[in-house]
């Protein structure tokens, strides 16, 4: 499941706590997720490993990425990226 949350994370821009909350109260069933409060108790051991998505997102977010592949997650060069 942590692993799941993770993907999650990073394939909906998910930023933090609350959003990943809402999103799984929406969307949790379709990935199979269960409850919140079940998923909190395999986070609660793994906190530094999704504050890092959760970051990951937010700096994408704030300062924007042209140089990445939207479609593969590759860096682009600059003669890719103009």
């Amino acid at each position: 499941m942590l692993n799941t949350v993770c993907d999650l994370i990073d394939e909906y821009g998910i930023a933090n706590i609350r959003e990943l909350k809402r999103f799984v109260r929406v969307h949790g069933n379709e990935h199979g997720l269960p409850s919140m409060k079940i998923i909190n108790s395999v986070l609660r051991a793994h906190t530094a490993l999704v504050r890092l998505y959760f970051d990951a997102v937010y700096q994408e977010r704030r300062y924007g990425r042209s140089d990445i592949d939207k479609e593969t997650g590759e860096i682009l060069n600059d003669k890719e990226t103009k």
